[in-house]
């Protein structure tokens, strides 16, 4: 039980650091790539349509989906960004799960063989493959490239892999807002800002760590997930 409690500790800690972090180095180290970075929505559809494909490239490369989602924030704004993120998220789990199914199931099962995750993947898709679909894409915790290429090695079929990626529209809102807030919160720290805005960014905090606990929370309590890679 208490060992429960770390992993869930450091499952949040991890999110809201990576998301702190995340959006220093936008401000920081990064802030010469964002600036180029924004040819993409300077370019209209053309640019968004860039921006998709990369998304599927970095998908195929087994990266953390958390990052283009904040950028896509940064760079499109939070409804901008959120819809981006989204569509992308789904275009980037597609191609992983059909060359997993179709080209690297023996190959990708071997690497794979002795992660906790997969094994309860695969028993929780035996019963319902929709509903384990949807909650380990609206989970921030579970990694998405991970779920991409593993749900290839399970029964689970297109329409309840398609249908359940939706879910992936509650972490691609999350991280677009933050992108979206990157610039108004470097602002803050450097001139201040009254007590309404440091008020609305701590609530925000409070809510970001709710919706990860609650997500973690009713994930775990439907699949037999006792920890992630």
């Amino acid at each position: 039980m208490a060992s429960n409690r770390v992993i869930a500790s450091l499952s949040v800690g991890g999110v809201v650091g990576g998301i702190a972090l995340t959006i220093y180095l936008t401000q920081t180290l990064l802030s010469p790539l964002i600036e180029k970075a924004q040819w993409f929505p300077d370019n209209g559809i053309f640019g968004i349509g860039c921006w998709l494909l990369l998304y599927i490239v970095l998908a195929l490369l087994v990266a953390p989906a958390s990052f283009h989602k904040f950028i896509s924030g940064v760079l499109f704004g939070f409804w901008g960004g959120w819809a981006v993120a989204f569509v992308g998220a789904c275009l980037g789990a597609i191609l992983p799960f059909w060359l997993t199914k179709k080209y690297l199931y023996g190959w990708v099962g071997q690497k794979m063989s002795k992660k906790p995750t997969l094994n309860a993947l695969k028993q929780a898709v035996g019963e319902d493959g929709l509903r384990c679909v949807f909650l380990t894409r609206i989970s921030l915790v579970i990694p998405y490239p991970v779920l991409n290429y593993g749900y290839g090695l399970t029964d689970v079929t297109w329409k309840d892999y398609l249908l359940g990626n939706t879910g992936m529209i509650v972490p691609g809102a999350l991280y677009a807002y933050w992108g979206s807030k990157a610039a108004d919160l470097s602002v803050a720290v450097n001139e201040g800002r009254d007590w309404t805005y440091w008020t609305a960014v701590i609530a925000s905090i409070i809510l970001t760590i709710w919706i990860i606990v609650y997500l973690r929370r009713i994930t775990l309590a439907h699949i037999a997930l006792e920890t992630s890679e």
